[in-house]
């Protein structure tokens, strides 16, 4: 019985310090994890790993993020600056390790850096600066551990050049000829080389691809005439084209986009039968450390998964990268030359049928493992007749994400903008009337909440349909803060219900609890009212809603608007207190007992007598004024969200 205690501690304190304390150094090279036969996931991690720079120089210090766009906590990591040509040879030195721990690793002594222990993160930066003998190209590695028995590896950075004066730029094009039953596909290269002159160049050894500054992506003339496109262009000036042209048993396809970094990404196309991803052909162009692909591949449901002959069908490929631009061409066969019955294993779309089109990119992995999109691919609004030679301009629109939106923006700009400056600054208005036998300041408020807590229950219902249940958004470059929306709406659709909710639990007018309940019943509307316009920021910003990307400085505009409308309130009712003597009677409903019909206990001074009769017209048309403001600002979102 001790000897099988004293195994089972063994093991105990093995999976302890199996990441607990971090990696050994003698793990710099390989950087797999001594976790016993387990093997790391072939799935595509839940993290990403970035440098702040695309260059270095001698004193830079760049910094390293690794980072899960959907806040997937992880428990241990070891991240190594690479000599991409070896992929063993640690070089340059960590300087700052956060919450981690700096390994001697490499000529430095401090060319790795590790975890110390297993507090779970889902964020950590780390700063990385080149010493004397680095000259050469640099990735940044990292091995991620989520559990004892599950870890991804390989995920790594875009390339860091070094800064100098000249450069080479190559472009590699590679044909494959047809496939055949019975011979394996053969490649012939060609190489390119253009010389160039740039003030921050990223120059190579080897006859890899390299990004450059990012130019004009020019119109293509042959569309309309003996291509289709697909094409996102202002003037001559475009961000992607996509064309296509039919070739009898294949259809000719060709992709180009600019990027502001080229290297381990993808571009792809897919083929759906839908606006949605899920049961979709894809044929990606892969850039990862300089060697290209074409490859198909197919999404099950929102994952992207390998076919048995990823190149099967597809001849005549061509990449090219160079100062930006990623363009890759192909040869697509209609259907296969044997023909297969379709399963998610060998699907194969016919061509001859119309299928909607899906433009994406995002980052490479090495084996050629296509990672998550940083930003949702675009779609063609109807189905693409490939032997046809349209002009598809637009993209997508989603009614559903639109309803939302506007619903949304309905309920919390214009019913809660109103609604809260009602029960917050106009108790003491229209103080003999009522409205059905309820204080009027009290009906404005609670209709116009009823309504805002229904379009949201709606919106809320409405987007889970839409998405088909919780889920995940992708992180943009520079906009890491976006997944956060739909945890947000959650959040917000929550406490709009919560609210009324409590209202069935008000305390009487007399009972010692009810100012308590005010301040909580003031507390939970407030974070949602705050926790809604963020969380209207970041919707507009979300791809699908296709709003024009100024439309956040419209809300933003409205928040500036109502703080100003907040203050000229309180300077109204300072200005009133100070001629009639009232105490303040949002604080003295806070403070007191209210009533449990919508009305208040007036203060002492309190008095229709001695009410300001100009100060209460003055409330009256504040109040009108910012009606018709709110109504301007909500009448502008909508417009803005329905119409682009």
């Amino acid at each position: 019985m001790q000897s099988v205690l004293f195994v089972i501690t063994a093991l105990v304190i093995q999976r302890i310090q199996g990441f607990g304390t971090g990696a050994p150094a003698s793990k710099c090279g390989d950087m797999f994890p001594s976790h016993s036969q387990i093997q790391p996931e072939n799935s595509l991690p839940p993290y990403t790993l970035t440098a702040s720079s695309y260059t270095y120089k001698q004193g830079d210090t760049i910094t390293i993020t690794l980072v899960s766009p959907t806040r997937a906590s992880f428990a241990g990591y070891i991240i190594g600056a690479k000599d991409p040509a070896t992929l063993n040879n640690n070089i340059g030195r960590f300087t700052n390790s956060e919450t981690g721990k700096i390994l001697p690793c490499g000529s430095s002594g401090a060319g790795a850096v590790t975890h110390q222990s297993s507090q779970s993160e889902y964020r950590l930066e780390f700063q990385w600066q080149p010493t004397a003998d680095t000259t050469g190209n640099v990735i940044f590695m990292a091995t991620v551990v989520e559990s004892y028995t599950t870890f991804w590896m390989n995920i790594v950075t875009s390339t860091i050049y070094p800064e100098v004066q000249t450069t080479q730029a190559f472009v590699l094009q590679t044909t494959q000829k047809p496939e055949t039953t019975t011979q394996p596909v053969t490649e012939s290269i060609q190489l390119t080389t253009t010389t160039t002159s740039t003030t921050t160049i990223k120059p190579t050894t080897k006859a890899s691809i390299l990004p450059g500054d990012t130019s004009s992506l020019k119109s293509d003339s042959e569309c309309g005439a003996t291509k289709g496109c697909f094409i996102d262009c202002t003037g001559n000036s475009c961000n992607y084209i996509v064309t296509w042209r039919d070739n009898g048993d294949a259809v000719d396809f060709e992709l180009s986009t600019k990027l502001q970094d080229t290297n381990n990404k993808w571009i792809a196309i897919a083929f759906s039968s839908d606006l949605k991803m899920g049961a979709d052909e894809v044929v990606a162009c892969l850039n990862v450390g300089g060697s290209t692909d074409v490859q198909r591949s197919y999404n099950d449901g929102k994952n992207n998964k390998q076919v048995t002959n990823p190149s099967a069908g597809l001849s005549n490929t061509v990449v090219t990268v160079q100062d930006g631009m990623f363009k890759c061409s192909f040869r697509k066969n209609k259907r296969l030359s044997r023909r297969k019955r379709q399963t998610t294993n060998s699907l194969f779309v016919d061509l001859d049928s119309d299928y909607n089109l899906m433009f994406g990119t995002g980052p490479a992995y090495p084996g050629n493992r296509i990672g998550m999109h940083s930003i949702n691919p675009v779609v063609t609004p109807g189905k693409v007749d490939f032997q046809s030679f349209s002009v598809i301009g637009d993209t997508a629109k989603y009614p559903l994400v639109k309803i939302h939106a506007c619903l949304m923006i309905i309920s919390w700009i214009f019913c809660t903008g109103v609604a809260i400056i009602a029960a917050r600054y106009y108790k003491p208005v229209w103080s003999k009337s009522s409205l059905f036998n309820q204080k009027i300041w009290f009906q404005i408020h609670r209709t116009l909440m009823v309504t805002a807590m229904a379009l949201t229950i709606v919106a809320f219902i409405i987007i889970f349909v839409e998405v088909g249940g919780y889920s995940q958004v992708s992180a943009s470059p520079g906009k890491e803060y976006l997944p956060s929306h739909p945890v947000l709406g959650i959040i917000v659709t929550i406490l709009c219900v919560l609210n009324p909710i409590m209202s069935f639990f008000r305390p009487g007018p007399n009972d010692k609890t009810r100012p308590i309940f005010n301040w909580a019943h003031w507390g939970v509307g407030m974070l949602a009212q705050i926790l809604a316009i963020i969380t209207i920021i970041f919707g507009v910003e979300l791809q699908k809603s296709t709003a024009p990307k100024y439309t956040v400085w419209v809300v933003v505009g409205f928040v500036i608007y109502y703080v100003i409308m907040e203050i000229t309130q309180k300077v109204v009712d300072k200005l009133a207190e100070r001629k009639t003597g009232e105490g303040e009677i949002d604080t003295v409903e806070m403070k007191q007992n209210g009533s449990q019909n919508g009305s208040f206990n007036q203060p002492p001074a309190y008095s229709e007598n001695n009410k300001n009769k100009k100060d209460t017209l003055l409330k009256k048309s504040l109040l009108a004024l910012h009606g018709i403001c709110t109504l301007a600002f909500t009448f502008t979102l909508l417009l803005l969200v329905t119409i682009y």
